[in-house]
């Protein structure tokens, strides 16, 4: 039975958890999300479609949504998710997956809010190393009993508590905040014009010129340039100075560039 994965990553996580379930899968092919950015219409592979990607503001990225409206998905096809995030507990993101599906009539067969950890640097700082290392080995035994459910394409949800107060937030978010977002970033001295960030950027919402990095107005706020960048030159707003890094510790840049 042949699976699709389309998946989104911007730190690894999401990724990671792709991978993990493509190798338990069988016949199985892991698709970016990215590397469909220009096709209008995407005609959906095999009899098991998967989506995964990270929780945004509560909800789906911005790019995600349009990548599920321009999906076509055959009839009798089991469909599920798997959202990467830092607390399940905020979240509305299967809620609108199910309502963005249900809009060209097609279930979402079942889905599933897998926590890891968050790397908004902007609200919060990293957990310890030993702490990180804790919460992925408690998210890959929850992925192995994800990886069980979906082998015998069971019907399950996770629960969303207060759903539409996150669907709202996520909503205001997108309309008065996203736009003027590429303003917060910044560039210190330390930039070695390596280029990486723009490499990563999931939607080309960054240039190099003259040496300098420059962001346009389509920013996602994924944060994987921050992140990326090999001497921590990028900073978003005034709170993410000094804070360490991320990337998923079984995922390399290579991987997270190819796509």
């Amino acid at each position: 039975m042949k699976t699709t994965i389309y998946y989104y990553s911007a730190t690894g996580n999401s990724l990671h958890a792709a991978k993990k379930i493509s190798e338990e899968m069988g016949d199985c092919q892991l698709v970016a999300m990215t590397s469909l950015r220009d096709k209008t219409n995407i005609s959906a592979d095999g009899e098991q479609i998967g989506l995964v990607f990270p929780l945004h503001y509560f909800s789906i990225p911005p790019l995600v949504q349009e990548f599920v409206e321009r999906l076509e998905i055959p009839s009798a096809t089991y469909v599920f998710a798997v959202v990467t995030c830092g607390n399940p507990h905020f979240s509305s993101a299967l809620s609108r997956i199910k309502d963005l599906l249900g809009k060209k009539d097609k279930p979402l067969s079942s889905g599933f809010l897998l926590q890891m950890l968050s790397i908004y640097l902007p609200l919060s700082a990293l957990p310890s190393i030993d702490k990180q290392d804790t919460l992925l080995a408690k998210a890959d035994r929850k992925l192995d009993r994800i990886i069980a459910m979906l082998s015998k394409r069971e019907y399950h949800f996770d629960g969303e508590h207060i759903k539409s107060l996150w669907t709202a937030i996520s909503h205001y978010w997108q309309k008065n905040h996203l736009p003027n977002t590429y303003k917060k970033f910044s560039c210190t001295d330390s930039c070695m014009a390596c280029g990486l960030c723009k490499k990563i950027c999931p939607v080309g919402n960054i240039q190099m010129v003259s040496g300098k990095v420059q962001w346009l107005n389509h920013c996602q706020e994924c944060l994987a340039c921050l992140h990326v960048c090999p001497v921590q030159s990028i900073e978003f707003g005034k709170r993410t100075s000094g804070r360490r890094r991320y990337r998923h510790p079984q995922i390399t840049v290579k991987e997270l560039l190819d796509k």
